[in-house]
């Protein structure tokens, strides 16, 4: 078994700046390093010219022939083409990396290297149509799921973030080297019980993070708010991720900060100051209700009320003792639901089984297994 010393690590973005996608490139390389293993980092965003142009002609022909088409220059084979060029470069230039880690299912260097090829990714650009489009993909999509399903394929290791996508992907693909090693816990600071419950207790702030695809279990939550007030007055929201001028609904207890960039320190600073004061985080949006940062607030002892969406069900069970599964979105639901954890005797309890969920869902935890599969490569 060879020991991994370095590694290639490419990503859509900077992996140095917590911004990039969710802060989970700058996470999984900074705990590559915290293990003695030298990160070679690729940024393999959009050449700007090269969209730019791509965008004025073939984008702008494409977009009406395919009305509503998700396909974009990241999606083209133009793209595609000017990524495997920027690979041969790369590799000449870290010749002793002993692995190439993408974060991304879109793009791979099989075919040209002999070290191994490590894909990690949340979902696949097909599961994006199954379940979040809920229609089929357009002649451009699916020559792009193509392109995608040919690097999932020939890839050495996959590595789905979430349970039912890897046992999709296991089902669907041939390649018998995909595998679910756990999720991950997306925050900067580390923290203790000390004082954070006590905070909890004595707070009445409710928190609901999600950009503008989660609005409606926005709305159903302003307006489950606007029905507790006479009996808890002092109750307010907080939102990040949208601003108040997407919402029709004002009031002096609803606050909207857009979107928080960890990457900054002043919007880091507000974004962890919410959590610690949260009472309960609550994103009710059917199918998905921002996994990462329901998590992320579990960590932080907050009691949570989600959908049962099937991937914080299969994760945490049918049953969760740190709060509430609201099966529908609406507000007398979310109401019930508010009214059940303000008022549960062992809220305390709730806090702390929510940050007890996932405590070990930490970075270093998860690069242990990654480097662990990876080594287990050569002997396959």
């Amino acid at each position: 078994m060879k020991k991994i010393k370095e590694v290639s690590v490419f990503t859509n973005g900077d992996s140095c700046k917590l911004s990039t996608w969710s802060n989970v490139p700058y996470f999984f390389t900074q705990a590559l390093t915290a293990k003695g293993i030298k990160v070679n980092r690729i940024d393999l965003s959009p050449d700007p010219s090269l969209e730019k142009r791509w965008n004025k002609f073939m984008g702008r022909v494409m977009r009406r022939i395919f009305k509503g088409t998700s396909y974009c220059y990241f999606r083209s084979f133009t793209h595609f083409k000017n990524i495997r060029s920027r690979l041969k470069k790369a590799l000449d230039s870290y010749p002793e990396a002993d692995a190439n880690i993408f974060l991304t299912f879109s793009f791979s260097s099989t075919g040209l290297t002999q070290k191994p090829t490590i894909l990690f990714c949340d979902w696949t650009y097909e599961h994006y149509f199954n379940y979040h489009a809920n229609r089929k993909p357009d002649f451009l999509e699916k020559q792009c799921i193509k392109r995608e399903n040919t690097q999932v394929e020939v890839a050495d290791l996959v590595l789905p973030l979430f349970p039912s996508i890897a046992e999709h992907m296991q089902k669907h693909y041939r390649n018998k080297n995909i595998k679910y090693l756990g999720n991950v816990i997306n925050s900067v600071y580390d923290v203790s019980e000390t004082d954070i419950i006590k905070e909890k207790e004595n707070s009445w702030d409710l928190i609901f993070v999600g950009r503008s695809a989660y609005k409606e279990g926005a709305l159903a939550l302003i307006n489950a708010l606007q029905n507790l007030k006479d009996d808890y007055p002092q109750l307010k929201l907080h939102i990040i991720g949208m601003n108040k001028d997407d919402f029709a609904i004002p009031s002096k207890d609803i606050y909207c900060y857009g979107y928080l960039d960890k990457g900054k320190d002043e919007d880091r600073k507000t974004y962890y100051d919410l959590f610690r004061r949260a009472k309960i985080f609550i994103n009710t949006t059917p199918k998905w209700g921002a996994f990462s940062a329901t998590i992320e607030a579990m960590y932080f002892y907050t009691p949570v009320i989600v959908a049962p969406y099937n991937e914080f069900v299969k994760t945490f069970g049918g049953d969760i003792q740190f709060g509430a599964y609201c099966d529908q979105n609406l507000p007398d639901e979310i109401e019930k639901n508010i009214r059940s954890v303000l008022n549960n005797s062992s809220y305390s309890s709730f806090c702390l089984n929510a940050h007890n969920s996932v405590r070990e869902y930490t970075w270093s935890s998860y690069i242990d297994k990654v480097i662990k599969e990876i080594e287990l490569i050569d002997n396959d």
